[in-house]
């Protein structure tokens, strides 16, 4: 088996495929290491666990892998506990000031859709408030001990991004992003009030918050799997194909929502890799409501990957990252200004009410 051969096995297990993960060891060549380091640079090795654990099918891998695994998500066991434990510490703290946040992404999918806290990995955990509630938000955490970036990081993140990250305090640290809309405000126009009138009730360990509404959820990932640059990582893949199937869900609405927010060519070319990875969750609908610009894919088409995981190659070079996404802009005569944007964001004083230019900085310990 070449290394493309335990990427397919890797995406046949996934997707509960068997007979042809069971064809593909049969044909000889299958290596324990190759396949769990397939499994971690994917980010679904102890979902890979739970699936092979729950069908008894460790027959199919051998010894050397049920190890490897097992040792695997008894370390994320270790790590979701710690975050979750962090996670309830600072939800008691905004409740308590009055703040709703609306969890994003994997704190949302862990709680609604997974068996176990520990079939998927938590890498940090991401929140949205209401730019209102910001400055309260981190006065409320740094009182009890998170911290944020120092000078000139934190200016960065405010000007720049769409998110604030946030240290735990304590010897074992846990990251936060505290975030103020979805993605770029540059680049997309999400309307972040929109997303927390349309947020739904969310119980966490007996706390009530909110979640992302599904159609939402389905554009926030589509929106995110860009800004990873079509990485290998799987379990935004895994957290797509549990809320594609929730009743109601309508790829039809994802549609609309994701016109309105300027972002078609950034989440048709995400679905484009999506479908590469799994044609019967993703299937041609969605590719017939979010097709892409044929000029982008002819642009495009001289880094496409035959890789199994992969749609382009050398994402990870910084040329080739700044290269798609402007390729990805859903107005191509906007990148001049988009190009000029970058080069001065962080020396221009913006709206968000924690800029310090405006003289409403974050509260400061």
């Amino acid at each position: 088996m070449t290394e493309q051969d335990h990427a397919r096995l890797l995406l046949a297990i996934v997707q509960g495929r068997w007979d042809h993960a069971e064809a593909l060891v049969a044909r000889g060549g299958f290596q324990a290491r190759t396949f769990v380091a397939t499994c971690r640079e994917s980010d679904v090795a102890a979902w890979v666990h739970s699936r092979i654990d729950i069908e008894d099918r460790w027959g199919l891998v051998g010894d050397e892998v049920r190890a490897a695994l097992t040792e695997n998500r008894d370390k994320v066991r270790r790590d979701n506990l710690l975050l979750l434990a962090q996670t309830e510490q600072a939800l008691d703290l905004l409740l308590g000031a009055g703040v709703v946040p609306v969890a994003l992404k994997g704190l949302d999918t862990l709680h609604r859709f997974y068996d176990a806290y520990d079939q998927r990995t938590l890498d940090d955990v991401d929140l949205l408030v209401h730019r209102d509630q910001l400055k309260e938000s981190l006065r409320v955490l740094e009182s009890a001990g998170w911290q944020l970036p120092s000078e000139p990081a934190r200016t960065h993140y405010i000007r720049s991004s769409h998110h604030l990250p946030m240290r735990s305090p304590g010897p074992v640290t846990v990251e936060f992003e505290i975030h103020w809309n979805l993605a770029q405000e540059m680049r997309y126009a999400i309307d972040d009030a929109g997303l927390i009138e349309r947020s739904q009730p969310l119980s966490i360990a007996g706390r009530e918050i909110r979640r992302l509404e599904d159609h939402d959820l389905v554009g926030h990932l589509l929106v995110h799997h860009l800004s990873h640059y079509f990485d290998r990582r799987l379990k935004w893949l895994v957290d797509l194909g549990h809320v594609a199937s929730q009743p109601g869900f309508r790829w039809e609405k994802v549609a609309r929502r994701i016109e309105s927010w300027r972002a078609g060519a950034a989440c048709s070319i995400s679905l484009v890799h999506l479908h590469k990875l799994w044609p019967e969750l993703i299937g041609q609908r969605p590719l017939d409501l979010m097709p892409v610009a044929p000029w982008r894919s002819l642009v495009t088409w001289p880094l496409r990957s035959s890789h199994p995981l992969e749609l382009f190659r050398g994402t990870r070079n910084r040329k080739v990252q700044l290269f798609l996404a402007a390729v990805m802009l859903e107005r191509p005569l906007s990148l001049p200004g988009w190009w000029l944007h970058r080069r001065v964001r962080d020396a221009r004083r913006g709206e968000n009410p924690l800029d310090p230019g405006s003289g409403a900085g974050p509260h400061r310990s």
